[in-house]
């Protein structure tokens, strides 16, 4: 996207969605009043709001294929990544009580009510799709690889997704995913780390590249 911007560090409880990334938009005025009632752009609606104010590539123009691996992501792969950070008691204590938690309040009784509120909230999102009143644990993790599978089989042999020159948002997206659940530095139990198996089992090689190659270009 040929849109000029600034980032700062955040998280995804500060989006409107509860997902990263997100945007808000530049104002013409720094009052306060007037920036409380700027409309942030949520990621599923980043590929529009570009396509408005500056320049999108040809995977963000070609919506019916980018929203379909999209949706992919933000449903199937959100709901195991939810799962897995929030409802695997393992995992929640090493990395979201440590993350979100603990350098939030170093009194007991808020980081207990903090902690349910999470929980709460994650398991919430993960019925809103969900026909049963419980998580079938086996569907939602077979859902979450068959959408691997099929962002792995669109990516192919090429660097970036749709055979772009440069990486895109949907490139953007998959990374957000695929670094964090290689990222040693998170401190998942992996025994317990269900989402990630695919990609630390060589499931999804081109997938592991693809993080590769972002991360080198992006982050080094």
């Amino acid at each position: 996207m040929d849109v000029d911007f600034v980032t700062v560090p955040s998280s995804n409880h500060a989006s409107p969605t509860g997902s990263l990334p997100f945007v808000i938009p530049a104002s013409s005025t720094t009052e306060a009043s007037t920036l409380d009632t700027v409309t942030p752009i949520s990621s599923n609606k980043l590929a529009d709001w570009a396509s408005q104010n500056g320049h999108v590539t040809k995977q963000e123009s070609e919506n019916m294929r980018y929203d379909i691996y999209m949706s992919l992501l933000d449903h199937r792969i959100r709901n195991g990544w939810l799962h897995t950070l929030y409802l695997v008691p393992a995992n929640f204590n090493a990395v979201a009580r440590r993350l979100y938690i603990e350098p939030s309040t170093s009194s007991s009784p808020v980081r207990y009510a903090l902690s349910n509120t999470l929980q709460a909230a994650a398991l919430a999102e993960i019925l809103r799709s969900s026909t049963s009143p419980v998580v079938d644990i086996d569907a939602l993790y077979r859902e979450s690889d068959n959408a691997f599978s099929a962002v792995s089989e669109l990516l192919g042999d090429n660097d970036w997704f749709f055979g772009e020159d440069m990486p895109g948002l949907l490139d953007a997206a998959v990374f957000a995913y695929t670094h964090l659940l290689l990222d040693e530095l998170m401190g998942w139990k992996t025994a317990e780390e269900k989402l990630g198996e695919g990609l630390r089992e060589g499931r999804w090689k081109n997938l592991v590249e693809h993080r590769r190659r972002i991360y080198e270009k992006c982050y080094q």
